[in-house]
């Protein structure tokens, strides 16, 4: 069987120290950040030359007007053709195509390096999630390697994971999505008053949309773990990422209340990199996890999320 490599786009979040730990292609592609007032620079997965402080800073600073493109073929080309040329062959994880165009952009660039590797192959797999949710992925791609999966065999199974694949947690700084234009801002100003948190999960599709809201921090990190609770699977075999923006004592809590409550196999504190964060801000704190499949109009996990908020 010819062997392969599990490589990341710099939106799936997972910093060195997890790409080692998992067997995770160490280099990945960088993606440009453009910020108002600065040089256009390369994201980077490990905030080398920036504090995520100072970054979550300029990001509300310049609401609406960071902005961020996927690696160019350079780029791509300067991660993929080393191991092509070590006769492996590579699957790619990206970011949601709902999302973004980055898997389009990657599948034109491996058909034409492909041109100069006959035989060699490069698969490039929509993760239909965002940040970390796409690193988990890339995660289960790596465990799946592990186990001697064959590629052909590591697609199918990520292609049963990925509908799988939830979100839960709230957004808490409702002025950055007014300002960055995602809500109206009369909305986020009186949802700040009240206390108010959207919850939200991961469509089939590929987007990331709120179930409803959450009035009272206790309350959100409540119903964060008992949504968790009823949808999870297999928690003693699973890997949980417990993913955020600039809210790392948030992150600790939703780790330590979830180990109290249930016997998971590895949970992850991971913090939202450059390239993601710009469209995120500050004030994210989500559980990704493997559950049960998500509806394909998710009736289910409306349902759910009306059941729970009523018990709060």
């Amino acid at each position: 069987m010819k062997d392969y490599e599990i490589v990341i786009d710099c939106t799936c979040d997972l910093n060195e120290e997890v790409r080692k730990q998992f067997g995770i292609y160490n280099d990945y592609f960088h993606g440009i950040i453009y910020i108002p007032g600065r040089e256009d620079k390369l994201s980077d997965l490990s905030y080398s030359d920036i504090s995520s402080d100072e970054y979550y800073a300029l990001i509300k600073k310049h609401a609406g007007k960071v902005r961020t493109a996927f690696a160019t073929f350079e780029e791509f080309s300067r991660v993929v053709k080393p191991i092509l040329e070590s006769d492996k062959d590579i699957i790619v994880v990206t970011i949601s195509s709902a999302l973004s165009g980055t898997y389009n952009g990657y599948l034109n660039y491996a058909k034409i390096i492909l041109e100069d590797y006959p035989g060699a192959r490069i698969e490039v797999v929509d993760s239909l999630k965002y940040a970390s949710a796409s690193g988990l992925v890339a995660i289960y791609a790596a465990l799946n390697k592990q186990k001697g999966m064959s590629l052909d065999d590591n697609l199918n199974s990520l292609s049963a994971i990925i509908p799988c694949i939830h979100e839960i947690g709230p957004m808490d700084d409702l002025f950055f999505l007014a300002k960055n234009g995602r809500i109206a801002a009369p909305k986020a100003f009186f949802g700040q008053l009240a206390g108010v948190q959207p919850v939200a999960d991961f469509t089939r599709d590929g987007k990331s949309m709120p179930l409803g809201t959450i009035k009272g921090s206790k309350n959100v990190d409540k119903f964060c773990l008992e949504y968790l609770l009823k949808t999870i699977k297999n928690p003693e075999e699973q890997v949980v990422i417990v993913a955020h923006s600039n809210r790392l004592a948030r992150a600790k809590r939703y780790k330590e209340q979830l180990e109290k409550a249930l016997k998971v196999k590895q949970i992850i504190i991971h913090e939202v990199a450059q390239s993601c964060a710009p469209n995120i801000g500050p004030g994210l704190c989500v559980y990704f996890y493997v559950g049960d499949e998500i509806s394909l109009d998710r009736e289910k996990e409306n349902k759910l999320y009306s059941e729970l908020k009523a018990n709060l």
